[in-house]
């Protein structure tokens, strides 16, 4: 199984090779403000099945996350997260192909937009699962 994505330009692209340990919705203020979306769609895959190409430069928020992005045309294409080492983060809208399951479990919920209707996994957190 050999899965692929890209960026916006096409510019970096990236192959994994293994299924997402993890399929999760996110909702804290840090994801909200790098997409500009009241939520974000992540799939959490094993870092030594996953290799990128392209010109990408990154950044350190504040929630001790690695962000990597495209430098031609700014999409985000993976994070590493300092407390989960061995795995990146990747926002399934760079995905070619999306994830034929539903998310698992979605964080942050109390950052979630009052306006924002939307269905959640059963396993919830607040904040940060750790």
């Amino acid at each position: 199984m050999s899965k692929t994505g890209s960026c916006l330009c096409g510019e970096v692209d990236f192959t994994y090779k293994s299924e997402p340990v993890m399929f999760l919705m996110c909702h804290c203020t840090d994801c909200q403000k790098s997409t500009g979306s009241p939520v974000a769609s992540i799939i959490v895959i094993s870092e030594d099945n996953f290799s990128v190409s392209g010109p990408t430069n990154s950044y350190k928020c504040k929630a001790k996350v690695t962000r990597s992005f495209c430098k031609i045309c700014g999409s985000q294409i993976f994070s590493r997260i300092k407390s989960a080492p061995g795995v990146v983060a990747i926002k399934t809208g760079v995905l070619d192909e999306q994830p034929n399951t539903k998310p698992k479990l979605v964080c942050w919920t109390k950052s979630k937009p009052d306006w924002l209707e939307i269905n959640h996994p059963s396993i919830s957190f607040e904040e940060n699962p750790n």
